[in-house]
């Protein structure tokens, strides 16, 4: 992030969500909003983009990080210059004034871009598998289950052992899937084998 930052050259850099509020614990993504900039992704292990995600006039993309040991998702918001900000921003560079809204209402109030295509469904798991199996690790199974039930897995094993399964069905994408195979094995290290039963 510090080197990223000020790179990006941009009117102002927020980080949003858990770390722009301070919610965030150990296994908080990176929700970053990057005002009036092309967006710059570099050195990804793989990219989601959905549109209606972001504000019309900017976009969103996801993107998976190889940080070390685990991957990193960041969650990319390019932002039309003059359009209101989450009131939960915290400014990292540039500058501005955060709104009065939360990041889903201002994103009614700007516009949201129109939905792109439909996701490659191998990228769509991977992006997800992690994001799933962080709330293993925080002990919320329910919301576990919910997202391992978008993708298709089992329900018939633990939740952790389905979202394996789904991690065994991705084809190609061969560095992303090892790191989130990491990643799993870490969440059941922590977590204990009872969801992978």
């Amino acid at each position: 992030m510090a080197e990223t930052v000020p790179a990006l050259q941009a009117e102002g850099v927020w980080l949003v969500g858990s770390l722009g509020s301070g919610r965030h614990d150990e296994w908080s993504d990176v929700d970053i909003i990057v005002v009036g900039r092309e967006r710059v992704l570099d050195e990804t292990l793989l990219t989601l983009e959905m549109p209606g995600n972001g504000p019309v006039g900017g976009g969103y993309v996801g993107a998976m990080y190889d940080i070390g040991s685990l991957p990193l998702w960041v969650d990319w918001y390019w932002w039309p210059s003059g359009s209101p900000l989450p009131r939960e921003s915290r400014l990292v560079a540039g500058a501005g004034t955060a709104g009065r809204l939360d990041l889903s209402e201002t994103l009614e109030l700007v516009g949201r871009g129109l939905p792109g295509p439909v996701p490659d469904p191998d990228v769509f798991a991977l992006a997800m598998l992690p994001l799933a199996a962080k709330h293993i690790a925080r002990g919320d199974l329910e919301k576990a289950a919910a997202m391992a039930s978008m993708l298709n897995a089992p329900s018939d094993v633990g939740v952790g052992a389905g979202l394996s399964v789904v991690l065994s069905r991705v084809e190609g994408h061969e560095t992303a899937s090892a790191a989130v195979r990491r990643y799993l094995e870490v969440v059941k290290a922590i977590a204990g084998p009872g969801p992978w039963e």
